[in-house]
């Protein structure tokens, strides 16, 4: 039986944290995007060996360097598949979303990272429009058990992702 030589499609696994306060959402603008659009979550490409460094250690450590904010416990609440961008090593990405709430801090962006962050607020998000599916399904699936929420400031977004004025 003659051996047929297979391509194995390459991927790479993402991985980040949809931190939550006072009802709005920290969305980033990387210089070097790591999801598909200019906007997306803190977080980073697992290039580590597996072993004692679970994921949720990596992403703690990636949401102090790139915003210098500490977050609670992280719950999986999400993940999508996504093409690799330009130059990747890999055919394609699975990225996995974590929910958590923010802790402590005071946000600021690590420049050689990302170009801005900002909280926006929930409803904005959830607009038709407002945010890629995966953001939106992640969100959703996040808030399912969240206690209920105080009333959320009136928080005014400039970074979103592309809304109309």
């Amino acid at each position: 039986m003659p051996i047929t030589e297979q391509t194995q499609t390459a991927y790479q696994v993402g991985a980040f944290a949809l931190i939550h306060h006072q009802g709005a959402y920290l969305i980033t603008r990387p210089l070097a995007p790591l999801q598909p659009g200019a906007q997306g979550l803190p977080g980073l490409i697992l290039n580590a060996d597996p072993g004692s460094n679970p994921v949720e250690l990596h992403l703690r450590r990636v949401i102090r360097e790139q915003v210098k904010l500490v977050v609670g416990d992280l719950r999986l609440v999400g993940s999508y598949a996504a093409r690799s961008l330009p130059g990747s090593r890999a055919d394609a990405r699975l990225h996995l979303i974590f929910g958590t709430e923010y802790s402590a801090g005071i946000l600021e962006v690590d420049a050689a990272q990302l170009s801005a962050a900002e909280w926006i607020p929930r409803h904005e998000l959830l607009e038709q429009g407002g945010a890629p599916d995966w953001l939106q399904a992640a969100l959703r699936e996040y808030e399912i058990n969240l206690p209920p929420a105080t009333p959320a400031t009136a928080l005014r977004s400039r970074l979103g992702f592309m809304r109309r004025r």
